[in-house]
């Protein structure tokens, strides 16, 4: 098996833990934004305690293959970079 196939396979791999990790920051979110009434102080609070620990976490996985991606296709990452170039600025 090639190694661009199998790196490619690890930023595959990668991408699906980001999204299925990712799924405790949106739905936290999503509860936060729906948190109304007298009990919103006490749902925000549990929120925050529930997320905590993987508050950022899950975004190492999308560094790993943005680093990947930038080391082993570095013409893929030239091409995705510059067409995308005004979303990323936007991002930071």
């Amino acid at each position: 098996m090639p190694l661009e196939t199998i790196i490619a396979g690890v930023m595959i791999v990668a991408l699906i833990i980001y999204a299925l990790l990712g799924g405790a920051d949106y739905g936290g979110g999503v509860w936060d934004l729906f948190a109304f009434g007298k009990r919103a102080p006490a749902q925000r609070a549990l929120i925050a305690d529930a997320i905590g620990p993987v508050w950022e976490a899950n975004h190492v996985w999308l560094i790993l293959v943005i680093v990947v991606l930038f080391t082993a296709f570095p013409p893929a990452f030239a091409a995705i970079s510059t067409a995308l170039h005004i979303p990323l600025t936007l991002l930071l």
